[in-house]
This record gives structure tokens, sequence and C-alpha cells, in this order.
């Protein structure tokens, strides 16, 4: 299905600390239409079918997340952004829609928030060695951030039902792992690390992110630990990597 409505995607390079997941209709879900960046509602813009196109958006991506995507109905949706339940069809013709643009909502934004390689060359010849492990590890604009969190929990919780899921579940692991690998072999190159088996560790670097990525996927109460679990994996990961500097 192609989907028309899939946002824009943000590139500013800020981070934020991970939510807590919520379903009131009121308060955060509510106010779901607030955030900025790759789902952002302009002020002015208030009442207008994009300002509510947003809300839907993003009230969905947190009910999904919270409750399952097969728990939450269309009615719940509009219920949750105050909207009649009909409304919701001016925007969206179905909700299998709105879980594809959650998908794609993720994966745009996980790729165009990659590091190039002129990004982090600089970081590789004169960072420490916590800061050249965090390379690893992708940082999302901070308006985007929860949403992004909340989007992963969607795809990974749905890669063994849903076909779409699983292809696009299996080209984010891909790309992921040719990132990781370009990386270190500059680092070899550049002369900040000795050789060593890219391909091995690039697997056991990847293997611990998608850890915690199911962790949170199969236990959302434990979002609130997200950033830390990532954090300190990749500094225990430190040692995986023959520093020559």
């Amino acid at each position: 299905m192609e989907i028309n409505s899939a946002p824009e995607f943000s590139t500013s390079p800020q981070l934020s600390t991970s939510p807590q997941l919520s379903t009131s209709p009121q308060g955060e879900v509510s106010r779901a239409g607030e955030v900025s960046g790759a789902h952002s509602a302009e002020p002015e813009q208030r009442g207008s079918p994009l300002d509510t196109k947003t809300q839907i958006f993003n009230t969905a991506l947190r009910l999904f997340a919270a409750s399952g995507v097969e728990n939450v109905s269309m009615r719940d949706i509009a219920d949750a952004v105050g909207i009649k339940a009909a409304s919701i069809y001016n925007h969206y013709i179905n909700k299998e829609q709105i879980v594809e643009t959650c998908y794609d909502f993720f994966l745009g934004n996980y790729d165009i928030n990659r590091l190039k390689k002129d990004q982090y060359i600089p970081v590789l010849l004169n960072g420490t060695k916590e800061e050249v492990v965090m390379l690893t590890n992708n940082q999302f604009p901070k308006e985007i951030e929860e949403n992004m969190i909340y989007a992963m929990i969607v795809l990974f919780s749905r890669i063994y039902t849903d076909a779409k899921a699983t292809k696009r579940y299996t080209a984010q692991i891909d790309d992921s792992m040719w990132f990781l690998k370009e990386l270190f072999e500059t680092g070899i190159e550049l002369g900040r690390f000795a050789e060593f088996n890219v391909r091995g560790v690039s697997m056991l670097f990847l293997s611990g992110r998608l850890f915690i990525a199911q962790m949170v996927t199969v236990h959302p109460e434990s979002l609130s630990d997200f950033r830390i679990a990532q954090q300190d994996l990749m500094l225990s990961l430190t040692n995986l990597l023959p520093f020559k500097y």
C-alpha cells in the first residue's frame, strides 16, 4: 500500500531522556500534536486537517506502543484525540495505514539521522574511547526521540506477525550492520584501531542493541530505563575494540 501521508523527517542533532508510556485520552496522549519535528503541527494551523492528522498519528503511536496494535481500534484513537470516530477516516483510510506510517516514520528517521563519514571521522580521530563507542548508537533529535521509541516498539512487536514489519526490520538490520562495518573499518584505516574481526564485533554490538530493544518491546514498563541501558551497553563494549590510543 502506498502511503502518501507519511511525515517529513527531522534532522536536528539533539537528544532527550526516554519517556514513560501513557494511554490516557487526556494529558500526554491528547497533547501528541504538540510534538515538533518529524510529526510537528504548526501552531498557526491548530484545528486544520494537518494538525488533526498529526495528533491522530502521535496518539495512535502511543496507544499502539502501550496496548498493542491489535488492542487499539480506530474509535479508540479518535476518542483519545477528541474527534468523532468517522472523522479519522478523512485522514487515514484504515488502521493498517497508520501502522505502516509508524514503520516508515521509524526507519526514515533512523536512516536520515545516521552519522555520515565526514561527521564521525573527527570523533574517530580525536574523541575519547567512550565518544567513539557511542558513535555506534544512533542519536535522534529531542523532538522526535519519544516517537522513535514508540515506533520502535510498534515495529519490533510485529516482526513475527506482519510481513511488512519483517521486511522493514530486516532492512534496518542490514543497514545497521553496513554502518558498523564502515565505521570500524574507517577507524582501522585512520589508525585509531588495530586490526580486528570487524564483522564479528559488529554483530556483537548490533546484537546487544537489539536485545535491549526487544526487552523494551516485551516489557514497555521498562521504557524509562531504555536510554540508560543503551549507554551502559555501549560503554561495556568499549573493551572489545582494540584502541591504539
